[in-house]
């Protein structure tokens, strides 16, 4: 599969499944957590270092973003490859900007972003093709800017990439090692690293946290 096929993969099922997906998750931003707590974490870290614009990649209906923009003062937009969750986004968060994009081809210049979120975005990624998009990460995000990067995790290094069937499309389990060497090959600094094991009622895959510096050039 390449990236093309991918992100219409992707597209379609979360197209065929916006009201369900928006319904399962639109809560999530309102009761405290480890991944609420992640976020407002890093929300505070961008903003002590000084303004600039952050993108959520992979946003879905905007609920992380309008909680980052409204509640912790990013100035943040929102980008994802669904029409119809971006419909969703723009009709529930009127003054937030959505856009339109791919995760390996941002619409955003090269060094525009102060920092990039990308929460679970990378969940239906296959492995080989996860390389381009954290390149493109690096990309649209300047030199010290930071990112913020969750996912499934994995058991272990010997079942990075392993297909796991989730309600839209097909899921990847990502080991936190290998993901950290290859936030280095892309040019990134690993700065934290989280990994929460499951709990009772969730799906029983570890997820993954990263924050990370893109380097400056020497």
């Amino acid at each position: 599969m390449d990236q093309a096929q991918a992100e219409i993969q992707a597209r379609d099922g979360y197209d065929a499944m916006a009201e369900v997906y928006t319904n399962h998750v639109s809560l999530e931003m309102t009761v405290p957590s480890l991944v609420r707590s992640l976020l407002e974490a890093f929300a505070h870290q961008v903003k002590k270092e000084g303004a600039g614009k952050v993108a959520d990649v992979g946003c879905g209906p905007g609920h992380v973003t309008a909680y980052l923009a409204e509640e912790l003062g990013l100035d943040i937009f929102g980008i994802d490859n669904s029409p119809s969750l971006l419909d969703i986004a723009r009709s529930n968060h009127p003054d937030i900007r959505f856009e339109t994009g791919q995760l390996a081809s941002l619409p955003v210049d090269t060094g525009a972003l102060r920092a990039v979120v990308s929460k679970h975005s990378l969940i239906h990624t296959p492995p080989d093709l996860v390389p381009p998009v954290l390149d493109e990460f690096a990309r649209a995000v300047a030199p010290g800017g930071l990112l913020f990067l969750s996912f499934f995790g994995a058991e272990s290094p010997s079942t990075h990439g392993e297909g796991f069937d989730h309600a839209v499309t097909t899921g990847y389990q990502l080991d936190a090692e290998i993901m950290a060497d290859l936030l280095r090959a892309a040019g990134f600094t690993e700065e934290v690293r989280i990994v929460r094991q499951p709990g009772r009622n969730e799906r029983q895959i570890p997820h993954g946290t990263f924050t990370a510096r893109r380097e400056t050039p020497s």
